[in-house]
């Protein structure tokens, strides 16, 4: 198979994985993986959101704009420097991530479709 409908074909996978898990969960992946990145209770800047999630800055700022009108973050202006924002979860934000854990994520589907593909 040539490289590029490999790609598509994995691409395929990764987008009904994507459509499952928000429809399971109630947000999308990358809302998931920021909600997962502020789990263990230590404010953190867009900087390490970004970082964490591997998202470019806006991408990250429309996902952080999203989570924030679901309730599960909040955001205040940094102590030392008052450009940047600092983020925490809410408590319905440390639910949310519970319930996520406690559904848990199969990814051998996922990784049989990807193996099946490459071959």
């Amino acid at each position: 198979m040539e490289p590029i409908c490999q790609l598509k074909d994995i691409y395929k996978a990764l987008y009904n994985f994507e459509r499952e898990f928000a429809e399971k969960n109630g947000i999308t992946i990358n809302e998931g993986m920021l909600l997962c990145c502020l789990k263990d209770g230590k404010p953190k800047s867009a900087n390490e959101l970004c970082d964490f999630i591997g998202l470019s800055n806006s991408r990250v700022s429309r996902v952080i704009n999203t989570v924030e009108i679901k309730g599960y973050i909040t955001r205040e202006v940094g102590e030392k420097d008052k450009r940047q924002m600092i983020f925490t979860l809410t408590k319905d934000g440390k639910q949310k991530t519970k319930e996520m854990q406690e559904k848990g994520m199969d990814l051998s589907e996922l990784k049989e479709q990807v193996i099946k593909i490459l071959g």
